[in-house]
C-alpha cells in the first residue's frame, strides 16, 4: 500500500479508536448511573415493607390465598436492548429463557411473553414465541419509572385476557467477578407467605404509624408500587449489564485497533525510510552523473 494511502488509513483508524474511546467512557458513567438508581430503589422498597408491616399490625392485611391451578398459564418479561456492540447479550438471554421453560415443564403453548428491548423482540419472533406486548428499552434513568408502570398496566391487561397464573422477569446482572448473568425472578403471585408473618413481626419502635380510614384501598396501591419497584429494579441491572458488556467490548476493540495502528505506523515508518532512501539514492546519482559530464 502505498504511503500516503496508508497515512490515510491510519487517521482513519484513530478517528474511530476516537469514537470507541467515547462509548467506553459513556458506558462506564451509565453503569454509574444505573447502579446508583437501584441503590435508591433498595432504600424505598423498605419504606414499602414498612407500610406493609404498618396493615398487617393493624391486621389490615387480607388473608390471600393462591387458588389450585388446573391450567396454569405463563407470561415472560424479557429484558433485552435496542442497541447493538453487546455480542450475544439478547441471544444468549432468549437462548436461556428457552431452557428455563424446558427445566421447568413448563408448556410453550400456555406461555406469552413481553419484551423490552427491539434487537431481543426480533429474536422473540423467530423463536416463535407468543407476544402480547413489547417496549422499546429505556435510554435513561429517569424514564424507567414510567417504562415499569407502563409495564405494569400490560402485565394486568395480559393477566386478565389470558387468564395468567406466574409472572416471570427474565434479565441480566452485573456479577463481582467482572461479568455478567441471566436472572430469572418470580413477579407474580406475590409470596402470601411472607406477608402473613409480618403479622407476628413487631415493630421495631412504640411509635406505631396510622392507617389510612381504606386500608384496602392502600394495600392494593402498595401492592402496585411494589411490583413497579421490582421491575423497574430487573430494568436498571439489565441496563447496566449492558453497558458494562459493551463497555467490555470497547476495551476489546481499543486493544485490536491500538494493535493495528502499531503495525501500521511500523509500516508507514519503513515506507516513509524507503521513500526517503530512494530519494537520496537518485539526488546523489543525479550528482555523480552531473560530475562525470564535468
Amino acid at each position: 500500500m502505498p504511503a500516503e494511502a496508508l497515512q490515510r488509513k491510519i487517521k482513519t483508524t484513530k478517528d474511530l479508536r476516537e469514537i470507541v474511546s467515547n462509548m467506553k467512557t459513556l458506558s462506564s458513567v451509565s453503569i454509574l448511573q444505573y447502579e446508583q438508581a437501584n441503590t435508591v430503589l433498595r432504600e424505598y422498597r423498605r419504606n414499602l415493607r414498612d407500610a406493609f408491616h404498618a396493615l398487617a399490625i393493624h391486621n389490615h392485611i387480607p388473608n390471600l390465598t393462591t387458588p389450585p391451578r388446573t391450567h396454569p398459564r405463563y407470561l415472560f418479561i424479557l429484558i433485552g436492548s435496542d442497541n447493538g456492540m453487546v455480542g450475544r447479550f439478547n441471544r444468549e438471554l432468549t437462548e436461556n429463557v428457552k431452557d428455563f421453560i424446558k427445566t421447568q415443564n413448563i408448556n410453550l403453548a400456555d406461555t406469552y411473553f413481553i419484551t423490552v428491548g427491539k434487537r431481543l423482540s426480533v429474536l422473540a419472533e423467530q423463536a416463535k414465541f407468543a407476544i402480547v406486548s413489547g417496549f422499546a428499552a429505556s435510554n435513561s434513568v429517569k424514564s424507567i419509572i414510567s417504562l415499569a408502570e407502563q409495564a405494569i398496566i400490560r402485565i394486568d391487561t395480559a393477566i386478565r385476557q389470558n387468564r395468567i397464573s406466574d409472572v416471570y422477569v427474565c434479565y441480566h446482572q452485573r456479577r463481582k467477578n467482572a461479568s455478567v448473568e441471566m436472572k430469572t425472578k418470580k413477579l407474580l403471585p406475590i409470596d402470601v407467605e411472607r406477608l402473613q408473618q409480618l403479622r407476628r413481626k413487631k415493630w421495631e419502635t412504640n411509635n406505631i404509624p396510622m392507617v389510612p380510614s381504606k386500608p384496602t384501598e392502600m394495600f392494593a396501591a402498595l401492592l402496585k408500587e411494589s411490583l413497579t419497584i421490582e421491575l423497574a429494579k430487573c430494568l436498571n441491572s439489565s441496563l447496566a449489564a449492558e453497558h458494562f458488556t459493551r463497555m467490555t467490548n470497547m476495551q476489546n476493540a481499543e486493544k485490536n485497533i491500538d494493535e493495528n495502528l502499531e503495525e501500521m505506523d511500523l509500516e508507514y515508518q519503513q515506507q516513509r525510510q524507503e521513500e526517503i532512501t530512494g530519494e537520496l539514492i537518485d539526488v546523489i546519482s543525479g550528482a555523480n552523473a552531473i560530475k562525470d559530464e564535468n
